[in-house]
């Protein structure tokens, strides 16, 4: 069954090519994203939520967080937060160029970059954590900016 699937998907890829090469003697740009489940890595390790059973506010401290994890990818030791960054391909991305007799075309995998955020209060211990998807246009320096900013806002709404 399962080979009957990569059979369809490959006469669909094949079609999709056939098409944007009819095109490309008109002069044109295409570009058809197609969505897929994410199962391959592109980059790092990802972290499970299974992995993170071990985590309890106001118990784990740092240290067994990287004991567990290893050591983050990233550290902002100003709001204590700890980084695990890692790249799953959300899809593939079919482009052709081309104009006149001649034109380029190719496949692009699309990244979704996933971040475990954990932030360790002022005696060593979680104090919050979350597994998020960060916005493919936003910096990753803003990007943790605003959750620090949402954690004090949180905190101060309790």
């Amino acid at each position: 069954m399962a080979g009957n699937g990569f059979h369809q998907m490959r006469a669909r890829i094949l079609i999709i090519v056939l098409a944007c090469s009819a095109l490309l003697p008109q002069g044109a740009c295409i570009m058809l994203p197609i969505p897929t489940p994410e199962r391959k890595v592109l980059q790092g390790k990802p972290v499970a939520p299974e992995q993170l059973a071990f985590l309890s506010p106001g118990v784990t401290t740092g240290k067994q967080v990287v004991a567990h994890l290893g050591r983050p990818d990233v550290i902002w030791e100003e709001a204590r937060v700890y980084g695990y960054n890692w790249v799953m391909r959300r899809g593939i991305l079919f482009w052709a160029v081309g104009g006149g007799y001649s034109g380029a075309a190719g496949i692009t995998e699309i990244p979704n970059q996933h971040v475990l955020l954990i932030q360790l209060d002022r005696q060593d211990r979680v104090r919050r954590f979350e597994s998020v998807v960060r916005p493919p246009l936003k910096s990753y320096g803003d990007f943790i900016k605003e959750w620090v900013k949402d954690s004090g806002q949180t905190r101060a709404k309790s």
